[in-house]
C-alpha cells in the first residue's frame, strides 16, 4: 500500500486491531442492523424501489414518510457497499419524527466512472421528492463515500424541500486519490476529481442545517477534509475521539444523539 492510500484507509488507524479485525467487526454490526430490522415487524417498510432499470438504482423506505424524512447514502469509496447495509442510524431517525430511506445507486465498476455515480444520486433524490411531494422536511446524509453524493445531491438538486445535511466521515476533495489504489480501483482521472470534488462555497446561500461528524481514530486524510470543509462554512463539526472510521456509524446503532442532533430533534 502506498503511503497516500493508507492516509486515506481507515481500516489502518484503529490501534490494537488489525485491519480484517476492524472490517470483520464493522461487517457484524451492520449485519445486526439489518438482521434485526427485517425481523421487527412494527416497523414499516417499503423495500426495493425501483428508480432506475439497474439493481443498484433501488430505494429501501422505513417508516411513514409524512413531513420528515432523512435520505441516507451508504459508504465503501464508490466500489463497495450496498444500501442494505447503513440501516444502523434507522432507530434514531424514527425516534425523531423522520422516516428514513437508503438510497443505492450504481457503483464505479465495469466502466462506470464517478460522474455516474453522482448521477444515480441525484436522480434517486429526485425521485423521492417526486414521489413524496408532501414532505417539506428533508435532510440527506451518508457515510464516508456517501457523505460525498449526500453533498452533491443535495447543491445539483437544490430544493427548498432539503432542509440539512448530516455527514458522516465524508471525503469531499479528490484530487489527491488520483493515482492512489483508491483512486485506480474507479479510474479517477484528474478530470473526474475536479468535476466530483465537492466546494463548500455552493452551498453559501443553501439554508441548510449543516452536521459533519468524524471521529478521532479516523484516517489522517479523512480528519483534515472533514475540518476543511466545515470552515468557514456555518457548520457544526462534532469530533469523537473514541470513535472510527467504523465504530461511527455502528454507535448510531444504540446512541440516538448524532443523529438527533443532525436533525435538529434533540
Amino acid at each position: 500500500m502506498d503511503e497516500m492510500t493508507r492516509l486515506f484507509s481507515p481500516s489502518c488507524w484503529v490501534p490494537g486491531k488489525s485491519r480484517d479485525e476492524v472490517m470483520n467487526e464493522f461487517f457484524a454490526g451492520i449485519m445486526e442492523a439489518y438482521d434485526s430490522l427485517m425481523s421487527n415487524n412494527t416497523i414499516q417498510k417499503d423495500l426495493d424501489i425501483p428508480y432506475g432499470p439497474d439493481e443498484n438504482q433501488k430505494v429501501d423506505v422505513y417508516g411513514d414518510v409524512q413531513d420528515n424524512l432523512l435520505i441516507f447514502f451508504h459508504g465503501g469509496y464508490w466500489v463497495e457497499g450496498d444500501r442494505k447495509y447503513c440501516l444502523t442510524p434507522v432507530p434514531a431517525t424514527l425516534d425523531g419524527g423522520f422516516a428514513f430511506a437508503s438510497l443505492g445507486y450504481g457503483l464505479a465498476t465495469n466502466g462506470r466512472t464517478l460522474s455516474d455515480c453522482v448521477s444515480d444520486a441525484v436522480k434517486g433524490v429526485e425521485f423521492l421528492l417526486q414521489k413524496y411531494p408532501n414532505a417539506s422536511n428533508i435532510h440527506i446524509g451518508g457515510h464516508s463515500a456517501g457523505a460525498h453524493l449526500a453533498f452533491q445531491a443535495a447543491v445539483k438538486v437544490h430544493s427548498p424541500s432539503i432542509k440539512g445535511l448530516l455527514l458522516f466521515a465524508g471525503v469531499y476533495f479528490l484530487e489527491e486519490l488520483v493515482g492512489t489504489e483508491i483512486g485506480n480501483a474507479i479510474n479517477l482521472t484528474i478530470d473526474q476529481a475536479k468535476l466530483n470534488s465537492c466546494d463548500p462555497t455552493l452551498l453559501d446561500g443553501m439554508f441548510l442545517r449543516k452536521s459533519v461528524f468524524v471521529g478521532g481514530l479516523e484516517a489522517p486524510k479523512l480528519i483534515v477534509q472533514n475540518v476543511e470543509f466545515v470552515k468557514g462554512r456555518r457548520g457544526i463539526l462534532k469530533q469523537f475521539p473514541l470513535l472510527s472510521h467504523y465504530t461511527l456509524m455502528t454507535q448510531m446503532w444504540n446512541d440516538y444523539s448524532m443523529i438527533k442532533f443532525g436533525l435538529g430533534v434533540e
